[in-house]
């Protein structure tokens, strides 16, 4: 039996090494920090500057074919305003799927911009909002997709059978059909020119050393 003399005890549990505990990222030098937050910043302004100019038009042309369809309906001639109502009616849920990617778009690039400019400063709440930006952008990938699949493409179909009943055109009639290849096209171009940034920023702003950079 240990005495209280003794300094340690074979059977006492071994002390916790504090050594081991988490420790924060060191701070490094100007000249170690990597580049990558800072070409990320570039690439996020001017990114998100264009995506923002075209989504704002977006929005603004999803409203005028809103304001369009409504104005069809006031027509005085019955059977003028069934035709155009069954015209612009699938055009305006068309423009409404564009409206809502555009909305996407235009909150996403907003967000971007500041993340961009954190990004060129190196600050240390860009790295963790450029983490948060690119799981949130997969996601918003994701969700355009689904609107071209689920709003855009029933809506060209839509518009190209009320075109044909109009005119009596066999050949729109047969466009009808055409218009899961549309929205397939679109929900493609969503995939190609959208997710690959957010997945970039997904990997790099995961890396250590950039972590390490930005703690300003």
């Amino acid at each position: 039996m240990n005495t209280p003399d003794d300094p340690i005890s074979p059977y006492q549990p071994p002390a916790a090494d504090l050594s081991q505990a988490a420790e924060p990222l060191p701070q490094l030098a100007p000249h170690e920090r990597s580049a990558a937050p800072k070409v990320f910043g570039v690439l996020s302004i001017v990114f998100a500057s264009i995506v923002l100019l075209f989504s704002a038009f977006g929005m603004l042309a999803g409203a005028a074919t809103g304001a369009a369809e409504r104005m069809g309906t006031l027509s005085a001639d019955a059977d003028k305003a069934a035709d155009v109502n069954a015209i612009m009616h699938p055009m305006a849920k068309i423009y409404q799927g564009f409206g809502i990617q555009s909305m996407i778009l235009f909150v996403m690039s907003a967000l971007l911009l500041a993340i961009g400019i954190g990004q060129v400063r190196y600050r240390a709440w860009a790295c963790r909002w450029s983490v948060y930006w690119g799981g949130a952008g997969l996601a918003c990938v994701a969700a355009m997709v689904a609107i071209s699949l689920l709003i855009i493409s029933p809506a060209y179909a839509e518009l190209f059978n009320s075109a044909a009943r109009a005119k009596h055109g066999a050949d729109l009639q047969q466009m009808g059909g055409m218009s899961a290849w549309l929205g397939g096209t679109f929900a493609v171009i969503c995939v190609f020119v959208y997710a690959p940034y957010p997945a970039m920023m997904l990997l790099f702003f995961t890396r250590e050393r950039v972590r390490a950079s930005m703690t300003s």
